[in-house]
């Protein structure tokens, strides 16, 4: 299992969703991190359509070591609503083992 650090700003979080997503109006990356706040990244869809992902850019994206959770949210362009179940990641300090 890979390691993550918090404070990152070269890290790309890639959702896999088993689901065509290329028709599609909205893809978002929701997340709750470890104190419980929820939240979502705009995401591209990726080459292989089921697949969605966010470049973390900044530093104060992922800046609470913890457990994070990261789920799917597509609209499509007929407005129905898709929702993935959450993934998990635990993100350390730096300097933390």
């Amino acid at each position: 299992m890979a390691i993550y650090i918090v404070g990152q700003s070269n890290l790309r979080i890639i959702l896999e969703t088993d689901v065509n997503l290329s028709t599609n109006d909205t893809l978002l990356i929701k997340y709750k991190n470890p104190e419980g706040t929820t939240g979502s990244w705009s995401a591209t869809i990726s080459t292989d359509t089921s697949k969605i992902y966010y470049d973390v850019v900044s530093t104060t994206d992922i800046n609470i070591a913890g457990k994070w959770y990261f789920w799917a949210h597509a609209t499509f362009a007929d407005a129905t609503v898709g929702k993935g179940a959450a993934a998990s990641q635990t993100f350390i300090k730096e300097g933390d083992v």
